[in-house]
């Protein structure tokens, strides 16, 4: 009995869904490389502060930015606006002094303010599997605030719009000699809203000194509080005070804006006649006609209404008012 053979087209048929099942299997693994990964996460963040005797503040972050891929920059988004008392806003004003890398060197970037926040659009060159330092510098005019009894210095140190984790924090705080022995601190962390205290916070001598314990999450920041007794700093005066609510909360311009409008609208023509002036009628001569011209137009301008009468219809009484119904 003669052998079957078997077709080579039988067993490239078949081998084909195995063929493609090992390619994507292939493409899946180098997919999952480390080299085809893009990712980056901030190593360190540290936070150097200088409080002057005004109450502004000096602010100079360093942050450590690890890049696996090729990235371009970041965005730093500062929070600067805050709740104030009886709803309305206290903004932060902030002027930017400088933003460099880790040698000094200038970095472009662009700057917004939207939503309460001040966006600072970093370009990073060279961010390709690499380590780099960006270092930001800004002044604070207010960022210090004043009460009754006491001042506070209430800082979010890193913000809490990162979309990456946060491996380290660190944040020291100079204020004036004289206010040597008189400081408190506490730090919060977490997500925005969190009361977590996974931070130290501790005084030496006019330095208030923090630092997490553990990383933080996504979205997760530090924000630290320092208590300072009355007379260590200056409080700025009613003037100041009354220009920093004006320029966070520009809401209360409008009704000034709608007086400044609307009074010389109503000044020129809304006001009435001058009280003292007498509302009596007024009548003048007329010029080259007699009396008995005017009664001659007074009889005629009366007569239509006569015969109007007179047709069908008579003058009434209030009291006759019941009979002219009936009539009509």
């Amino acid at each position: 009995m003669k052998r079957r053979t078997q077709s080579p087209w039988r067993f490239a048929i078949f081998s084909l869904p195995i063929r493609g099942l090992l390619l994507c299997l292939a493409c899946l693994a180098t997919a999952s490389s480390p080299a085809a990964a893009k990712s980056w996460r901030i190593a360190d963040f540290e936070d150097t502060i200088t409080v002057e005797k005004d109450g502004s503040a000096l602010v100079n972050e360093r942050i450590t930015l690890v890049f696996v891929g090729e990235w371009h920059g970041i965005h730093r988004t500062i929070p600067i606006e805050y709740p104030g008392p009886d709803g309305t806003n206290y903004e932060l004003f902030l002027n930017i002094t400088s933003v460099t890398d880790g040698s000094g060197n200038k970095l472009k970037y662009e700057s917004s303010t939207s939503g309460g926040f001040r966006d600072l659009k970093i370009y990073i060159p060279d961010a390709l599997d690499t380590t780099r330092t960006v270092e930001i510098a800004y002044r604070v005019r207010n960022g210090t605030r004043f009460f009754k009894d006491y001042d506070e210095f209430y800082w979010n140190v890193t913000g809490n719009d990162w979309p990456v984790p946060i491996d380290h924090v660190t944040a020291i705080v100079h204020f004036p000699a004289s206010a040597s022995g008189s400081l408190r601190a506490q730090a919060f962390t977490g997500v925005y809203g969190s009361t977590q205290r996974d931070a130290t916070a501790g005084v030496n001598g006019s330095d208030a000194q923090f630092e997490t314990n553990n990383p933080l999450p996504m979205r997760g920041g530090m924000t630290i509080d320092v208590y300072i007794p009355k007379g260590i700093l200056s409080e700025p005066g009613a003037l100041t005070k009354l220009l920093w609510f004006l320029g966070g909360n520009p809401v209360v311009f409008l009704p000034l804006v709608t007086f400044a409008v609307m009074f010389p609208l109503w000044w020129y023509k809304g006001r009435d006649p001058n009280a003292g002036m007498s509302v009596a009628p007024m009548y003048a001569r007329s010029r080259g006609k007699g009396p008995g011209l005017h009664a001659q137009r007074l009889h005629f301008s009366s007569a239509p209404a006569e015969r109007s009468m007179g047709q069908g219809t008579r003058p009434t009484r209030a009291g006759d008012a019941g009979k002219c119904l009936r009539q009509w």
